[in-house]
């Protein structure tokens, strides 16, 4: 178990780089990893979600970053970050208006019969549900590139019962 949280890795997700899309969107990351998402321009953010409910909030445990506003830099100063504490596929989306019904969404370990692919499918008619306030994670400067195990230790992307 020590040698595990010595190699935790950092996963960078480009919230809005190239439009309404999550860079990548696909990503495989173990129990102890942090999710770092990088926020672009204009307006966007990030919500987690399960498989069964696109554009709506993971119904426990998850995370929301509030709308990230980036003007007159290619990227906000601020990320977000959640230590992921389960292996199970995580999804996530854009709470901005047309953003996940659009597609802007992704997936943190995806399995076999919970794809990418069906999430975005079924969110293209789902109903967008924003979380009234920002939970789960950590807000923090990203001119840090510090690596250091510090950090939200209470934060959960963890997903239950699908």
């Amino acid at each position: 178990a020590l040698a595990a949280s010595a190699s935790a890795a950092t996963v960078r997700i480009d919230v809005g780089q190239n439009g309404f899309t999550f860079s990548p969107s696909s990503v495989t990351a173990s129990k102890g990893d942090t999710l770092e998402y990088h926020f672009h321009q204009p307006a966007h953010s990030v919500a987690s979600s399960d498989f069964g409910g696109p554009c709506t909030p993971s119904k426990s445990g998850g995370f929301y970053s509030g709308i990230m506003t980036t003007s007159g830099a290619a990227e906000n100063a601020n990320v977000f970050r959640v230590v992921v504490n389960s292996t199970d596929p995580i999804f996530f989306y854009c709470t901005v208006p047309g953003h996940c019904n659009g597609g802007m969404s992704g997936v943190v370990n995806p399995s076999g019969s919970q794809t990418l692919a069906a999430y975005q499918s079924s969110a293209q008619t789902a109903s967008l549900v924003v979380p009234p306030n920002v939970f789960g994670g950590q807000v923090a400067s990203g001119s840090s590139s510090s690596s250091s195990s510090g950090g939200s230790a209470s934060s959960s992307a963890s997903t239950t019962g699908s």
